[in-house]
C-alpha cells in the first residue's frame, strides 16, 4: 500500500506535491476505507481521487507514479542514452525528485530518488523493520570526482554483493539493479512491490480486450467470479467462451504479408501466431445472441476489463492507477465498480481521476480525506491540496462546494 507520494519537477509539477494516503480522525466509512498498520503505527485509506479543471495536472500525477515505476522495472540498457524525463518546462536545468513511502510484507520501505536526463543523482532506501526507521543504502553523485558516493547499512549485503550493485550504470536506479542479482533481502522486497503491487496507469483510451484475452489464457480469471458481475451490471451476458488457436501463417491469404517474409527470408509455413477468440453470450427477451468482444461496446469492454482486474485484487495486494474512471463508463457503473472493490479489496488501493462531479456526493463511497483537487497556478504549474485543508464540513455537500469553485479545481471560464 502506498503511504504516501510526492513529486517535483515532472512535467506541469513545479514544485513539490505530496498525495498522503494517511486516514485522519474521521471515522467514517472506516471499516470499508481504512487499513491499520501496526508498526510503525498507521492508518491506511484504500482510495484516493483527483479532482480538477483539464491542464490541471491531474493525470500528470498519475504518470509520475508510473514513470517510477518505469524506471525500476524497464531500466536502459546503455549509460550513454538519457532518461526520458518530462520535467517542468520552465525548470528544464533542474533535477526532478521522487519520494514514496509503501507497506509491503509487514514493513514500510521510503524510496527517495533524484535525477536530471544524464544520470541519477540521489538515491536512497529506508524501511521500518522493527518501527523504527532504519537506513538500507544510499547513492549520491559527486560531480567533483564524477563518481558515486556509497553507504551501505543493511549488514545483510556483504561485500561482493556490494560489488555488484555499485556497477549499476549512471542511469540506472539500485532498485532496478536488483533484480539482476541473486538477493532475498530488503532491496528485492521493495523491488517486487514496484513489479507485483504497483500496476501500470490505466489511461482512458487503454485497449483491455488483449488483458482480458491474456488473463483468460494464463487462468488468471474465471467466469464464475465475471458473470454475477456482469448479470448486476444489466450487460445481458449469460456467459463467456473463451478458445485459442494457433495458426500457421501460410493459412492467412495476405499477399502483403508474404511479400514481407519473403523480404525478410522467412518461410510462411514456418511460423506460427496465437489467434485468442472471447465470446460474449447475451440473453434477450427477443432470443440469445452471440458478440465477439471486440465487437461489443467501449464500455462493455472497459467494463469486462475492471472486472477482471477486480479478480486479481481480491487475490493480490495491489495499487491501481486510472485516468478518468469516468471513461465510457455510466455513473452507476463506476459506482458498482468502486463499491466492488471496496468488497474485494484487502490492502489494496484504487487512485483514479474524474471529471465525473456527480461521484463527489455519493457520501456511501468517500469520505473528505479521499478527495484531492488540483488547481493551475499563474506560471502553468500544478498545486495538489485535500478537501480537508478547506472548512468543509462532513454535512457539506462536496460536489456543491466543487462547482461553485470554493474548494479550487474549477476553471475560470469567465463571462460568455
Amino acid at each position: 500500500m502506498i503511504v504516501s507520494f510526492s513529486v517535483e519537477n515532472f512535467r506541469s509539477i513545479r514544485n513539490k506535491i505530496c498525495l498522503d494516503f494517511r486516514a485522519t480522525a474521521d471515522d467514517h466509512l472506516e471499516e470499508y476505507l481504512v487499513v491499520e498498520i501496526p508498526k510503525p503505527k498507521l492508518r491506511i485509506l484504500k482510495m484516493a481521487m483527483i479532482y480538477g479543471a483539464n491542464a490541471s495536472g491531474k493525470s500528470n500525477i498519475l504518470m509520475a507514479l508510473d514513470f517510477l515505476r518505469d524506471l525500476t522495472l524497464s531500466p536502459l540498457k546503455d549509460k550513454n542514452i538519457h532518461l526520458n524525463l518530462p520535467s517542468f518546462a520552465l525548470d528544464s536545468s533542474r533535477p526532478s525528485t521522487f519520494e514514496i513511502e509503501f507497506y509491503q510484507r509487514g514493513v514500510c520501505y521510503i524510496y527517495k530518488i533524484q535525477l536530471n536526463k544524464k544520470r541519477i543523482l540521489q538515491e536512497t532506501l529506508h524501511h521500518y523493520p522493527k518501527g523504527h526507521k532504519a537506513h538500507i543504502y544510499s547513492r549520491i553523485y559527486d560531480s567533483i570526482t564524477d563518481e558515486y558516493d556509497y553507504k551501505w547499512t543493511d549488514r545483510s549485503y556483504g561485500k561482493i554483493l556490494r560489488e555488484k550493485l555499485q556497477l549499476t550504470i549512471p542511469n540506472q536506479t539500485i532498485l532496478s539493479s536488483i533484480s539482476s542479482v541473486d538477493d532475498k533481502g530488503s532491496i528485492q522486497i521493495a523491488h517486487d512491490w514496484f513489479r507485483f503491487n504497483l500496476q501500470n496507469l490505466l489511461k482512458p483510451g487503454h485497449d483491455l480486450t488483449r488483458f482480458v484475452c491474456n488473463s483468460y489464457e494464463q487462468n488468471r480469471c474465471n467466469k464464475e467470479f465475471l458473470l454475477p458481475i456482469l448479470k448486476k451490471a444489466d450487460f445481458q451476458i449469460s456467459d463467456i467462451k473463451y478458445e485459442k488457436k494457433t495458426l500457421k501463417l501460410g493459412e492467412f491469404s495476405d499477399p502483403k504479408l508474404s511479400e514481407i517474409l519473403e523480404a525478410i527470408g522467412e518461410d510462411k509455413d514456418d511460423l506460427r501466431i496465437d489467434q485468442h477468440k472471447l465470446d460474449l453470450i447475451h440473453k434477450s427477451d427477443a432470443g440469445d445472441f452471440i458478440l465477439n468482444l471486440h465487437d461489443e461496446s467501449i464500455g462493455t469492454q472497459r467494463f469486462l476489463g475492471l472486472s477482471v482486474i477486480l479478480e486479481l485484487v481480491e487475490k493480490h495486494n495491489i495499487c491501481l492507477p486510472i485516468d478518468e474512471i469516468d471513461s465510457s463508463l455510466h455513473l452507476d457503473l463506476i459506482e458498482f465498480f468502486i463499491l466492488l472493490f471496496f468488497k474485494y479489496s484487502k490492502h489494496s488501493q484504487l487512485l483514479f481521476t474524474s471529471h465525473n462531479v456527480a461521484l463527489l456526493n455519493k457520501k456511501n463511497l468517500l469520505r473528505r480525506d479521499t478527495v484531492w483537487i488540483t488547481d493551475r497556478l499563474s506560471d502553468g504549474s500544478t498545486e495538489l491540496t485535500n478537501v480537508m485543508d478547506y472548512p468543509v464540513r462532513k454535512e457539506h455537500a462536496i460536489d456543491k462546494l466543487f462547482m461553485k469553485g470554493q474548494i479550487g479545481g474549477k476553471p475560470d471560464i469567465g463571462v460568455i
